[in-house]
């Protein structure tokens, strides 16, 4: 079995793990990039300076190479990059017939540097686009005369990376997850859980659960990968592909690999379920923590829950400005003891030498009272009652309702013109936010990158939209 490094050289990571690996990675893109206007990975070394030099551009800070001589001029830093990219194996030279001297990319960088640009721009995955290929190509009879090269190589990697990227999309979701510590205040939550929205909820979740469903063609791909099992002459032609390009020689080895692919395709789409609903779980659990989180921390302090929150808060911010002061970071005894009543406890151990003695006692029976029966008038109010406790509930149907009235006939109203008279609004205004990808609604938002500032809160700017 090959190593990585069997392939890299020993020091190709060393440029990405230095002091200036930041520098060395914005110039691997940029020579990259440089590139894509070319037939090859291959372009003259003066341009390749030049771009560098541009990035260099206007940075006076000193860089060294060797760690006794440090260079602040653009062209010598451009040109000590290349020279310590070309000896970690990133890059070599090649003197063209006009005796050019081109910079060219090594092949084994390529797939590196894709995967570098990958996890710096986030791209989405479109969940349907994998699985409709699969679908495609299984169902195209046309492609059945090279089964291996031209169905089963595509759908097995297909499969593997539709599987992949669902296991990111948990991951991601965890590490969303794991940010949410005891320290964040109700700026910092309401932050997290509207990046976590925009990244997470209203892109890959979203899509997965409506328009990228994964489980639509699932039945019929099933189907086709039993059938191609249950057919001699396609597998006949399956395993001769198999063979030629997995460079095998035996067919009995060949056809036990072939079988194996496909029954562990056919069982990665059984998995789904198992994976979408880990994937569902978690994604409740961080939206009804972060819900709790916020409207806990935003509490105005008239429950009890509000009370303890503002003795605690008042009582460390005590403690640390007194270790700040240069004190043990006491408050005084008497202010804390007077918010606790401490009575001593007894109980019998189970391991006791006394036995545990049972009373009972025998008390007269009551008399069963005669139920009341409401009157009209009561039954009434009581109704009522229940009608404005309901219409009180920040539930779906309740925030659809709200945000039609305020919309009116308006097409878009901004979240700045929401009315918020006490933190109850502001916490609807989250609702609005949640409550924004159910097809149900007869709403949308439209989210940017700006901030807007309500009363006292500051929170992501959006703007609601009438669908």
């Amino acid at each position: 079995m090959k190593n990585l490094f069997d392939i890299l050289p020993s020091d190709f990571f060393k440029p990405l793990t230095s002091k200036y690996r930041r520098v060395y990675s914005d110039a691997i893109l940029l020579i990259f990039n440089t590139f894509k206007t070319e037939i090859s990975y291959g372009v003259n070394r003066e341009v390749i300076v030049k771009v560098l030099m541009d990035y260099f551009e206007g940075d006076d800070d000193e860089i060294s190479f060797d760690e006794e001589t440090y260079v602040s001029d653009a062209r010598e830093k451009a040109n000590g990059v290349i020279a310590q990219l070309k000896a970690a194996g990133w890059i070599e030279y090649e003197q063209d017939s006009d005796h050019q001297l081109n910079v060219v990319l090594f092949d084994y960088a390529v797939p590196v540097i894709d995967s570098m640009n990958r996890i710096i721009k986030e791209e989405e995955t479109e969940y349907q686009g994998i699985i409709s290929q699969i679908h495609a190509s299984l169902q195209n009879e046309e492609l059945y005369s090279k089964p291996y090269e031209l169905i089963i190589m595509g759908v097995v990697e297909n499969t593997e990376r539709l599987i992949s990227e669902l296991k990111k999309l948990n991951v991601s979701i965890k590490r969303h997850m794991d940010k949410q510590t005891s320290d964040m205040d109700a700026a910092e939550v309401l932050d997290h859980f509207f990046q976590y929205h925009q990244d997470i909820g209203s892109k890959a979740y979203l899509r997965m659960k409506t328009g990228d469903n994964i489980s639509y063609f699932r039945s019929s791909i099933i189907e086709r990968i039993d059938a191609i099992l249950e057919s001699p002459d396609i597998m006949e032609r399956a395993v001769k592909g198999y063979m030629e390009i997995r460079h095998t020689e035996d067919e009995d080895i060949a056809y036990d690999n072939l079988v194996s692919e496909l029954m562990d395709t056919k069982s990665s789409f059984y998995r789904l379920d198992d994976i979408i609903e880990e994937i569902d779980n978690k994604h409740r659990r961080y939206m009804r923590n972060a819900v709790m989180r916020a409207r806990f921390l935003l509490s105005t302090g008239n429950n009890l829950e509000g009370k303890l929150s503002k003795i605690l808060n008042d009582i460390s911010e005590q403690m640390n400005q007194t270790s700040e002061n240069g004190t043990d970071g006491q408050t005084d005894d008497k202010q804390v003891t007077n918010l606790f009543s401490i009575f001593s406890q007894h109980f019998l151990s189970p391991e006791s030498m006394k036995t545990i003695p049972v009373k009972k006692k025998l008390a007269d029976i009551e008399q069963i009272k005669k139920a009341e029966v409401l009157s009209e008038k009561e039954r009434a109010l009581y109704k009522e009652a229940l009608r404005m406790k309901n219409r009180n509930r920040f539930s779906r149907k309740n925030i659809n309702q709200y945000v039609i009235a305020l919309l009116g006939d308006r097409e878009k109203l901004p979240v700045t013109e929401i009315p918020v008279e006490s933190k109850r609004d502001f916490i609807r205004i989250i609702y609005i936010s949640i409550y924004a990808g159910n097809r149900a609604n007869n709403y949308k938002i439209k989210r940017s990158g700006k901030r807007a500032k309500i009363g006292e809160y500051e929170l992501p700017y959006f703007e609601i939209l009438k669908s």
